[in-house]
């Protein structure tokens, strides 16, 4: 499955908290929405949350997928729904989302 970026934005909360105060940390979280570009349709949603302890500030997964997609196995039997968001949450983890949807989002909120 190949998938293309949607969109990407802040969580609301999050746009009125920065700054409230002067030289407090700041916690950024938001969302992103990929696609299919084949058919059928097939959307992957996830929350993310900015990390900022390593050298170089990026963006993590949050939790698990908001999907229309279910997983089924090699024998066409459906993963129950826990178990197919789980195997969404490691295929999401495969690519390199994390900075496309970040670029997404700066050049979003940046007017």
């Amino acid at each position: 499955m190949t998938l293309t970026h949607l969109i990407s934005g802040i969580d609301e909360a999050e746009q009125g908290a920065a700054g409230s105060r002067c030289g407090a940390g700041t916690h950024l979280s938001g969302y992103t929405e990929w696609v299919s570009a084949q058919e059928p349709g097939l959307t992957l949603g996830w929350d993310w949350h900015l990390e900022t302890r390593q050298a170089s500030p990026h963006v993590v997964r949050q939790g698990l997928p908001r999907t229309n997609v279910l997983v089924v196995r090699a024998d066409h039997e459906p993963l129950p729904w826990d178990e197919s968001l789980e195997v969404l949450a490691n295929f999401i983890d495969t690519f390199d989302w994390n900075v496309q949807a970040f670029d997404a989002v700066c050049q979003r909120y940046s007017t």
